[in-house]
């Protein structure tokens, strides 16, 4: 009986921590870079997650990488989340294709009581570039798959499949300007009997790079049905290899910061961000491997 109550709790929690009608496929930050930077990333390049961030930062990218990540939001032990993506150059003129895996697992005592998978396959490339400016696109299709676990009253609610359409937007200016745009599950998907929506969003954004080495960014985070989000994130090169970054966010309010070294193409990260109201804060870490240059 202990147990049962305990399984009925933890799914009850998720719920009310998802802050929607269907606690599945939240905006998890793939990359630990992102979360230390506010949660940002739309306006930020970085083609190893580009096919989850905004898949028009393929468009003008040349380096090809492979980079995993892994959290367990909020802290929780029965909750985990894992990421693989990659990123591989096709040409200058034919921009870049990325791959991305997220698996997001609630387990309890043995029992696996949901499993939320995402495929998304992505492709970029630039409609116009000179010696300090280019406008790059690009699209990602998602491949949502969701399965929940046997009820305690042995009901069994099966498994679903769902698919969602990005587009994004990168233009940059004079090198150091980036304007960004992203939506995100454009074609509204829907999932289950119930034909449950699955999240779709909007986000502005906007990146500047005063001097080499610090990266700043501001986002504007509209998803349909909720508060708008405000983020604001900075990353600072203190020594070659080694950048600190922190940033801010609003609807709940929450501090992020993290840390990033990096060598020989190889890096490691971690970014930190806190629970924002009763919630307790969450730690990922993240690992890269570039080739065809540095990690990026």
């Amino acid at each position: 009986m202990f147990r049962k109550l305990t399984i009925c709790i933890i799914l009850v929690a998720l719920g009310l921590a998802a802050g929607s009608a269907l606690a599945a496929f939240e905006n998890v930050p793939v990359s630990p870079r992102a979360r230390g930077m506010g949660e940002t990333g739309v306006a930020v390049p970085d083609g190893v997650y580009a096919t989850a961030l905004n898949p028009s930062h393929l468009g003008s990218w040349t380096t090809g990488g492979l980079a995993a990540s892994y959290v367990r939001p909020f802290g929780v032990n029965y909750a985990d989340f894992v990421h693989l993506g990659a990123a591989v150059p096709l040409s200058p003129k034919d921009g870049a294709i990325g791959i991305s895996l997220s698996k997001y697992t609630v387990d309890y005592t043995g029992v696996r009581l949901a499993d939320e998978t995402q495929l998304t396959f992505g492709y970029g490339r630039s409609l116009y570039k000179d010696l300090h400016s280019s406008v790059d696109i690009g699209a990602s299709v998602n491949m949502y798959h969701l399965k929940f676990g046997e009820s305690i009253s042995g009901i069994k609610p099966g498994n679903d499949t769902a698919l969602g359409l990005d587009l994004g937007m990168l233009l940059t200016l004079h090198r150091r300007t980036h304007v960004a745009f992203m939506i995100k599950n454009m074609n509204n998907p829907q999932i289950g009997i119930d034909e449950e929506e699955l999240g779709q969003r909007l986000t502005g954004a906007v990146s500047y790079i005063p001097y080499d080495g610090v990266v700043t960014t501001f986002e504007i985070d509209n998803e349909l049905g909720q508060d708008v989000q405000y983020h604001g994130g900075l990353e600072m090169v203190m020594v070659e290899g080694f950048a600190l970054r922190a940033g801010v966010i609003t609807n709940p309010s929450k501090l992020t910061a993290g840390f990033g070294y990096q060598a020989q193409g190889f890096s490691v990260d971690y970014g930190f961000s806190t629970g924002g109201g009763t919630l307790t804060s969450t730690h990922q870490f993240g690992v890269r491997f570039a080739w065809g240059g540095e990690a990026q």
